[in-house]
């Protein structure tokens, strides 16, 4: 039997019992559907995760100050100043790492001004933290306008404080009217925003402040105007901390393991109290890599379960049409049909069926995702979202015939060994 008859065989058998055809191939359909829609959900949460992480450079090292734990037998494990006590990365820590740490290209520190942020007569989220220029080649941000003047480092600039806003401070502060030039008040001191920052990726500062909504004061400003002491930096009224945190970027990517121990090693040394913690964005990404796979291989395997149960209806409906379809088959075995046409013709049906199934499966797999996309992003949820890659799509449908035919060749094989005589007396 040709091609050509085969399909028209298999095309009249199908649209002859089409409601036992489409409620064959269901289990296919959701089946599909669902391994569809977990890939592209999975490979979204994967990517979100991943730009989360590449927003704080795999080439730095974040060291962040924490408060220390006390003990029963230590009341503070932070060393005291003026009757504060003080914890955390210290001005010899960021001196010793620039002078002996030779395979680091750039270390900036980090700190947040105690001081809160008014819009009008409101109280706003914005934090003022202060910096070098060096953090916005750093951090995945980007300077949005051009007239941006550059970020000073010396202390000349404190007859004419200057910052710069990122894009929702500048919101919140200045709605919909031109931010630059304008002038914000911070921690008593009135300031000219001199530039508009940009995170990418939903980017945070050391995972910790939003890039969008943050002003930013140059380090060696700060210091002059409030002073070096500790009550201009971040503090309760028992403690307090000199940086909140460095960015140290390395040279090249393949030190930054032994980089990482040599610091960890100093630090404790340096540091009798547990004061400190790591954060390494080029470990973060791999395990997120890991953890990520793991899940999808999970999601995955639940959604073969589906196509394991819509395989079974394959063969049942198929194993079916060879009941009522007996005489049939004996009768094409008395016109001349061999075993092998019988075979492929069924055969032909099922992987037509499971095909059929997968394409409309994927159909609905990727509206599902988006759909649970919008749904989340209308409760307000952003960090969903789904990718539909056309690998996922092309898997699925070689998932689908791959399922037709391990389903249908039993059914198939039967048919294809009926006794013709036994199938022409069939009623």
């Amino acid at each position: 039997m040709s091609l050509f008859e085969t399909i028209l065989t298999v095309y009249a058998s199908l649209t002859r019992h089409f409601i036992r055809a489409f409620l064959a191939m269901l289990g296919i359909v959701l089946g599909i559907a669902a391994v569809v829609a977990m890939l592209a959900i999975s490979e979204g949460g994967k990517r979100g995760v991943i730009d989360q992480i590449k927003a704080q450079g795999i080439d730095n090292i974040i060291v962040r100050s924490i408060k220390p734990t006390t003990s029963a037998n230590n009341t503070s494990a932070a060393t005291s100043r003026g009757g504060i006590e003080m914890y955390g990365l210290t001005r010899a820590d960021l001196d010793h790492i620039r002078n002996t740490f030779f395979n680091i290209d750039k270390l900036v520190p980090v700190r947040e001004i105690s001081t809160e942020i008014y819009a009008g007569q409101v109280k706003t989220d914005i934090t003022p933290i202060s910096s070098t220029a060096d953090l916005f080649s750093l951090i995945s941000c980007g300077i949005i306008d051009s007239r941006t003047k550059p970020f000073r480092d010396a202390n000349d600039g404190v007859l004419m404080p200057t910052c710069y806003a990122g894009i929702d401070a500048a919101v919140k502060l200045f709605g919909h009217r031109e931010p630059l030039g304008r002038t914000i008040e911070i921690g008593g001191v009135s300031f000219t925003v001199t530039g508009l920052v940009e995170g990418l990726s939903q980017g945070r500062i050391g995972g910790q402040y939003n890039i969008n909504n943050a002003l930013y004061i140059p380090m060696a400003m700060a210091d002059t105007i409030w002073g070096t002491s500790v009550r201009a930096r971040r503090n309760t009224a028992a403690s307090a901390t000199e940086y909140d945190l460095f960015y140290i970027k390395v040279k090249d990517l393949a030190t930054l393991p032994d980089t990482v121990d040599r610091l960890k090693s100093y630090l404790s040394i340096a540091h009798a109290q547990n004061d400190y913690e790591f954060q390494v964005p080029y470990e973060l990404m791999h395990a997120a890599e890991k953890t990520q796979r793991i899940f999808t291989l999970v999601m995955t395997s639940i959604a073969a379960i589906s196509l394991l149960v819509g395989g079974i209806g394959i063969m049942n409906i198929m194993l079916a049409n060879i009941f009522e379809r007996t005489r049939e088959i004996g009768i094409r075995r008395a016109l001349g049909a061999t075993k092998r046409d019988i075979l492929v013709q069924f055969l032909a049906e099922s992987m037509v069926l499971t095909f059929i199934g997968g394409a409309l499966g994927a159909g609905l797999g990727v509206a599902t995702a988006h759909a649970a996309e919008w749904v989340a992003r209308m409760n307000g949820d952003m960090t969903i979202q789904s990718v539909v890659t056309s690998e996922s799509i092309i898997i699925s449908l070689i998932v689908a015939v791959a399922t037709g035919i391990t389903f249908g060749t039993y059914p198939a094989w039967k048919a294809a060994n009926l006794d013709p005589l036994l199938a022409l007396r069939h009623e």
